[in-house]
């Protein structure tokens, strides 16, 4: 890594770069995010897991996907995965729903996410 490093929505950032949280709103987040949940094809996992429902070892893995997708735009993971369990990280769960309700969301170019 370099001495100057940049993220989306930061101005000038000086020095090794340190991953922030997603769920703190700046101007790319729902552009950032969108381009997360539709590469990883986590989407309909993510509502299940704001619902409270289970998922399983192969989702959780495409959630991890997400999460290192997340850390290479800069962010903290997502989504808190253990063996037991999933869930949204920092307890955001609905920021990510009013996100999935967001008209930027609706919009989108459903043939865009990735077909599980």
């Amino acid at each position: 890594m370099t001495s100057h490093e940049s993220r989306a929505g930061d101005r000038n950032t000086i020095g090794p770069l340190q991953l922030k949280s997603i769920w703190h709103e700046h101007e790319l987040r729902n552009f950032d995010l969108m381009v997360i949940l539709q590469i990883s094809g986590c989407e309909h996992i993510a509502q299940r897991v704001i619902g409270g429902e289970s998922v399983s070892a192969e989702e959780k893995s495409v959630l991890a996907i997400a999460n290192e997708l997340a850390e290479q735009k800069g962010y903290l993971p997502l989504f808190d995965v253990t063996d037991i369990d999933a869930r949204i990280s920092n307890n955001a769960g609905p920021e990510l729903e009013k996100f999935f309700s967001s008209e930027e969301w609706q919009k989108r170019d459903r043939n865009s996410t990735r077909r599980l």
